[in-house]
């Protein structure tokens, strides 16, 4: 019995010796020093650390019998056994295939140094530094070859994006291929930013290919958050912004306007100055005597905020993992009656249902609301010599006086409303069926709708609602409704270690509806409700309906061999409706090869090359940029009166049907060199493409007597080339102190190769115009401006007798007489091209300690645009304000502006014409990470506070509210791009 007791003592003795626990710490290092960030987790629990900016961690609750496993990004995951060790120093060695993470690529993921066509990752934590809804711009400067342009930048605006310059003539030809989670987006935006996890940019016919029809103009692959196996994790990010005016340019204030007004009436050939009373009405001259000159832009803009907050959730185990999210973001515009409100919830949930089955479902909603400042506003060319105020400080209609019948425009803004909703709900489901180990099926479905509800209202005050009509509204409704099915069969058998293989096919149909109805009212009751009042009288009723199909096959292989020759193949057929009937279908094959140089027997004594591969690819894509019917004869609604009633008619429609029509398809080449040298102190990317699109979907005019004006038809041959390169520097990597610089450089050209074959008289091909305006020319570039080439100011002693205006006088425009025939005609116009030479960006990120900061410049140089304000006659006139200059005066002769004068200067276009180049500062932020140790107490695992500057500073010659846009579009100014400086902060828990 005394036996059996003290054995179960020295049991008990030896389990609790056995399940005592303690504290381990210690440095975790590389051969350059401390490594912070570091993530160490007991192994087969989901209890870790994360090492501090220090590489110091410590982690309680262990046993000895415990292993400690220490992974980092870029280094081998090494495993220690706690035993009798409290200090514990590791020194992780840096593995270069782990630096090669996976990325995704179309219908599925790829380890990076497998990919063998034009791949580029977008650093998501930089680009989500930029405090917006457009995500678009949160790509600007983050990827070789994407070029992002400013579209609309009121809030709740878009921009363009532009992938290897323009492949298309046709409109709408250029966007690139929106897939979030593997599915078609019709819009960047409906992604919230801080759900972005990846975002790739697929370029070249290799990786586009597997798209077809919808990628020719490249491929942004985003991808969202979703749950990871470890413990419930709740993430938050605020931010609040304030927005401010940035320009490069002044207006004429009251004193300068009537100085400008004096000189353009000045008598040119005396020299004398008229009385104020024949240049000024007697409304400007008593605003002339009062001083009561008015800064438009200091009374219609404001300073403006944004508010932005983000709440998310994901836990995961290996049967169940969830990602949900909830973001609100709120944007005023700086001109009253603009802003931008977005509410939206998002869901990825993955549930293993059985050993072979997995079930994804993605949810997604949002509601937004956008208004618009409305009423034609113009503050960047009106007089100041106005009076939009009484004496009482109301507004006044008629703001020039009681005889000049113009509207202020603050009246028109105060009586009108622009408001959009939008509610949008995308839903998707999956299904994954493991066949065999090697062998999965996926059956992937996707339904979207949108509905878009657009309501436009000008009271019975307004300066149009007030004519008789008791207010108008009009009421426009969209609903976008998109349906995806897709068969996806992957297979990659297992055949021995020196040979990989994967095997995708792909069978997918894709239905897109528009539905838009228009109803135009007036005669409101009154002007409480606006545009939800009751109206007596329909103006008009407008409904269009619109669809288009995809029926698509794809089938896809990649061999490899030794793990240095790689091969991908591509073949997609697609079947689209908006084609004829004999050419509905497009065939887009591509192929491309890589060679792992850096994995051949003779480099493994190369210390310098830790990656160097080589990879060609060449392939085809199609374009269905045309709108649905565009092939077929169809008929607009005329209605008219017969017998004092009006009956139901119709005409055919303008636009000559084709029954030929078929696909744009443009054929790409394309070389490059991926390298990681010195140990991972350089990482880049180098490469070469020509793209050339054949059969362009050309608009054509066509003579009236046919009773049609246009035809859509499919003509000539345009050619894009250009190099690219990134290169990222890790300067320094030692201790508490890292720096990293990242360089990124795109040239693309392009040019126009053939157009319809037809020859003048001379047997020059003969030039188009497209449908935006733009000249198109054998030889020359399809985004140009064709005009006069600019000389320079006439000045006193220049033989003018002899140049091409022989009527001109000091101080007007000087252009080029290209043929010396003594006129200035068509003849004498040049093209010149408004593609940059160049752009490219400059990051750098710096961390000491717990600070990050990180800087980036963008650069756009060699680009050209015309600026409207300098373009109108009626500024050089004094008979509206703008861009302020040193204008030429007899007194001070000027060799860059013009002499003001009464009647209108020849040859202002060509004068207008400006380089468009500019550096700027695009973003600037400053982080803080609060340790661990003083957040532990609260329960927050991480927080950091930063401040963001957006827009701080730009270096250009083109005078407008941002170097991409012009200063007014019409009448109206351009909404201004802001200066934005950010507080935000970032918890976990």
């Amino acid at each position: 019995m005394k036996y059996g007791i003290l054995t179960i003592v020295l049991l008990l003795c030896t389990a609790f010796g056995f399940s005592q626990t303690k504290t381990v710490s210690g440095t975790v290092s590389d051969n350059t020093g401390p490594i912070p960030g570091v993530n160490i987790l007991v192994k087969g629990t989901t209890t870790g650390v994360v090492s501090d900016f220090d590489g110091n961690f410590t982690i309680d609750g262990v046993s000895e019998t415990d292993v400690l496993v220490f992974s980092y990004i870029g280094f081998v995951t090494q495993e220690i056994t706690v035993g009798d060790k409290q200090v514990i120093n590791p020194l992780l060695v840096a593995d270069f295939q782990a630096l090669d993470e996976v990325i995704v690529v179309g219908y599925g993921t790829q380890r990076k140094s497998n990919v063998v066509g034009s791949v580029a990752s977008v650093e998501v934590e930089e680009a989500t530094t930029v405090p917006t809804t457009n995500v678009s711009e949160m790509l600007r400067g983050r990827a070789a070859g994407v070029q992002v342009n400013l579209g609309d930048a009121r809030p709740g605006g878009n921009s363009d994006i532009v992938i290897r310059g323009n492949v298309s003539v046709a409109p709408g030809g250029n966007s690139p291929l929106i897939i979030v989670d593997g599915l078609p987006y019709d819009n960047l935006n409906d992604v919230a930013p801080d759900n972005i996890a990846n975002i790739e940019i697929l370029k070249d016919a290799a990786s586009t290919a597997i798209y077809g029809s919808r990628a020719s103009n490249g491929v942004v692959l985003v991808t969202t958050k979703r749950g990871k196996v470890g413990k419930p994790k709740i993430e938050y990010h605020g931010y609040t912004t304030i927005q401010s005016l940035t320009k490069n340019f002044n207006q004429y204030n009251g004193q300068q306007y009537i100085d400008l007004k004096r000189e353009a009436n000045r008598n040119r050939f005396t020299g004398d100055y008229l009385n104020d009373e024949n240049i000024f009405s007697p409304f400007e001259l008593e605003a002339i005597d009062n001083k009561n000159f008015v800064d438009w832009e200091d009374l219609v803009l404001r300073d403006a905020v944004i508010q932005s907050h983000s709440l998310s959730f994901s836990v995961g185990t290996e049967q169940t993992k969830i990602f949900s999210s909830v973001n609100y973001f709120d944007q005023q515009g700086i001109i009253p009656n603009s802003g931008y409100k977005r509410g939206s919830f998002k869901l990825n949930l993955e549930q293993r249902l059985t050993d072979k089955l997995l079930l994804r479902g993605i949810l997604n909603y949002q509601n937004a609301k956008q208004d618009r400042e409305t009423g034609g506003l113009n503050f960047t060319t009106i007089t100041p010599l106005a009076k939009p105020f009484n004496d009482e400080g109301a507004l006044e209609k008629y703001y020039l006086g009681p005889t000049n019948t113009a509207v202020n425009p603050l009246w028109d803004q105060r009586e009108s409303m622009d408001e959009s909703k939008i509610n949008l709900t995308d839903v998707s489901l999956s299904l994954v069926y493991d066949i065999a180990p090697q062998l999965s099926y996926t059956l992937k479905t996707f339904l979207r709708n949108r509905n878009t509800n657009r309501g436009i209202y000008r009271s019975s005050l307004h300066s149009a609602g007030d004519e008789g009509n008791d207010g108008i509204g009009v009421l426009s409704n969209t609903l976008f409704k998109q349906v995806l099915v897709e068969n996806i069969v992957n297979y990659t058998p297992e055949i021995n270690e020196n040979h990989s293989l994967d095997f995708t096919a792909v069978q997918g149909f894709d239905e897109q509806r528009t539905e838009y109805t228009q109803l135009d009212k007036s005669g409101f009751t009154n002007d409480a409700l606006g545009f939800n009042g009751n109206a007596t009288v329909l103006l008009n009723s407008i409904r269009d309906v619109s669809q288009r199909r995809l029926l698509s096959f794809m089938g896809r292989v990649r061999y490899g061999y030794l793990d240095r020759y790689l091969l991908e193949a591509t073949a997609r057929a697609d079947g689209a409706s908006v084609f004829a009937e004999n050419n509905k279908w497009g065939y887009f094959p591509a192929v491309s090869v890589a060679w792992k140089m850096h994995n051949e027997p003779f480099m493994q004594g190369v210390d310098a090359i830790d990656q160097m591969k080589f990879r060609v690819s060449y392939g085809n894509t199609g374009n269905q940029g045309i709108n649905p019917l565009e092939s077929l004869g169809v008929a607009d609604d005329v209605p008219y009166v017969f017998g004092g009633e009006t009956v139901a008619g119709s005409t055919p429609s303008s636009r000559l049907p084709n029954p030929n029509l078929k696909w744009e398809t443009t054929t790409t080449l394309n070389a490059g060199v991926d390298f990681r040298l010195f140990n991972n102190l350089f990482e880049g990317t180098f490469e070469y493409y020509k793209s050339n699109t054949k059969d362009l979907l050309l608009d054509r005019s066509i003579a009236g007597t046919t009773g049609f004006n246009v035809m859509r038809f499919n003509a000539g041959e345009l050619e894009n080339r250009g190099i690219e390169g990134s290169l990222m520097t890790n300067f320094f990597r030692d201790g508490d102190f890292r720096w990293t610089l990242g360089l990124i450089f795109s040239k693309n050209e392009n040019e126009i190769i053939a157009l319809t074959g037809e020859l003048d008289d001379q047997g020059n091909p003969i030039d188009m115009t497209d449908t935006w305006g733009r000249r198109l020319s054998v030889g020359q570039s399809i985004n140009n401006i064709w005009l006069p080439q600019y000389d320079g100011i006439y000045q006193e002693g220049d033989d003018i007798a002899s140049t091409g205006n022989p009527l001109a006088q000091p101080g007007d425009v000087r252009v080029v007489d290209q043929d010396g025939n003594g006129q200035i005609d068509d003849r004498d116009n040049v093209f010149t091209t408004a593609d940059p030479d160049w752009y490219g960006s400059i990051t750098n990120t710096i961390s000491y300690k717990n600070f990050d900061l990180f800087a980036d410049i963008y650069i756009v140089q060699g680009a050209t645009k015309l600026n409207p304000v300098l373009a109108n006659g009626e500024l050089w006139k004094g008979a509206i304000n703008g861009i302020r200059t040193k204008y030429y005066t007899p007194e001070h002769p000027s060799t860059a502006y013009p002499r003001p004068k009464p009647d209108t200067h020849l040859h202002l276009y060509s004068f207008a014409v400006r380089e468009a180049s500019y550096v700027r500062l695009r973003t600037l932020s400053l982080g803080y990470n609060i340790p661990h140790e003083s957040l532990s107490k609260f329960g927050i695992q991480s927080a950091n506070v930063y401040i963001t500057g957006t827009n701080l500073f730009t270096s250009t010659d083109f005078r407008s509210y941002s170097p991409e846009q012009p200063p007014v579009s019409g009448w109206e100014s351009e909404f201004p791009e802001t200066r934005n400086i950010t507080l935000g902060v970032k918890l976990g828990f």
